[in-house]
């Protein structure tokens, strides 16, 4: 039987019918006695000691600790750090001009600077910036203007983000990935590039939320890893930067043998037709939510939806007192490296 912490009252009645058990043939036992103060205040120290105790206790686990003592646990299981968007930016100006390394521009408050000099080829250079602000808030979609921080010599001050965009800026982790990342590696002990290894590596690069991995994938000797980043702004799908990042990451822990492909899966949009009773704005955002919820668990490159975790999500969803599933209606099987992605619900009349 496991230990129960006292309830204070209890632990005054204690301390109180202790003292008066030590002054016999006195009249201590009375409605109002100084046995009594004294007994509420040393069984409040102790309630707290017992408090202090408990948390103690649950600071020995990685499941049950704070999340700033969450690091005590994270040996081998580093928390993936913000990281900086980048991407092309195309200046124009005088044929010859410069820009340094170094060089800021800037646009909605956000600054970048470019990672490399650059001259300007018949009017016009293409250089790749960085976010000097890591995070998502460092993304930028194709075609934006940004408006160097300080002039440059022949060079026009407006400039226009390529195309691609600036992608790639990932928040820090959250203390719940983190944790459940760490539980892992304490079920599943890493072995060199065994099976298992390569996603566990795969998510340690900042931006990848989820990864997946096809031995044999391209035949034999190699490994094809999945990635998804369902956080990043213009997500799911990873960005080409992101698959990069990957690969050298993985490069630098797996063994010499392997020929190793860092690929995004094939994605295949998972929309839903139905109607749910009642029919209002609020029901329809709680049932959205939990068959999205439903799509990012259970997905997986050529894995299957069951019909029964559909219809449980949905009819288990708070305030659905009725629901009609037009589709799907079996199973929902996907192809070899095929993966779905939440596609909105196509809602009857």
């Amino acid at each position: 039987m496991g230990f129960k912490r006292p309830a204070l009252p209890e632990l005054i009645e204690r301390v109180d019918n202790d003292l008066v058990s030590r002054l016999p043939g006195s009249q201590a036992v009375l409605a109002k006695r100084l046995t009594r103060v004294l007994a509420t205040g040393e069984a409040g120290v102790a309630h707290g000691l017992y408090g202090y105790l408990q948390w103690m206790e649950r600071q020995l686990f990685p499941e049950t600790c704070d999340d700033e003592l969450l690091h005590l646990h994270s040996v081998g299981v580093p928390r993936r750090q913000a990281s900086a968007a980048t991407g092309p930016l195309i200046f124009t100006g005088a044929t010859g001009a410069v820009i340094d390394a170094g060089t800021l521009a800037q646009v909605d408050g956000l600054e970048y600077r470019t990672v490399q000099d650059v001259t300007l080829v018949a009017g016009t250079a293409t250089v790749d910036v960085e976010a000097l602000e890591v995070g998502r808030a460092g993304s930028q979609a194709a075609g934006v203007q940004m408006t160097l921080v300080s002039p440059v010599v022949g060079v026009i001050a407006t400039a226009t983000v390529g195309a691609g965009g600036i992608t790639g800026g990932a928040d820090i982790e959250s203390f719940d990935s983190w944790r459940d990342r760490i539980m892992l590696r304490r079920a599943r002990i890493p072995r060199g590039g065994a099976q298992g290894d390569w996603a566990e590596w795969a998510m340690e690069v900042p931006g990848v939320t989820r990864a997946w991995e096809d031995p044999l994938g391209m035949g034999p000797g190699t490994i094809v890893i999945r990635i998804m980043a369902d956080d990043a702004n213009g997500g799911p799908m990873p960005s080409q930067q992101l698959l990069d990042a990957v690969y050298a990451h993985i490069a630098s822990k797996r063994n010499v043998t392997a020929h190793v492909y860092v690929l995004a899966p094939v994605p295949a949009p998972f929309t839903p037709r139905l109607r749910v009773t009642p029919n209002n704005s609020i029901t329809r955002a709680a049932v959205e939510q939990r068959l999205q919820d439903l799509v990012l668990r259970e997905g997986a490159p050529g894995g299957t939806l069951l019909i029964s975790q559909i219809r449980n999500a949905i009819g288990t969803t708070g305030g659905v007192t009725d629901y009609e599933l037009e589709w799907p209606t079996v199973n929902v099987a996907h192809a070899h490296g095929h993966l779905p992605i939440w596609g909105g619900v196509e809602w009857l009349a």
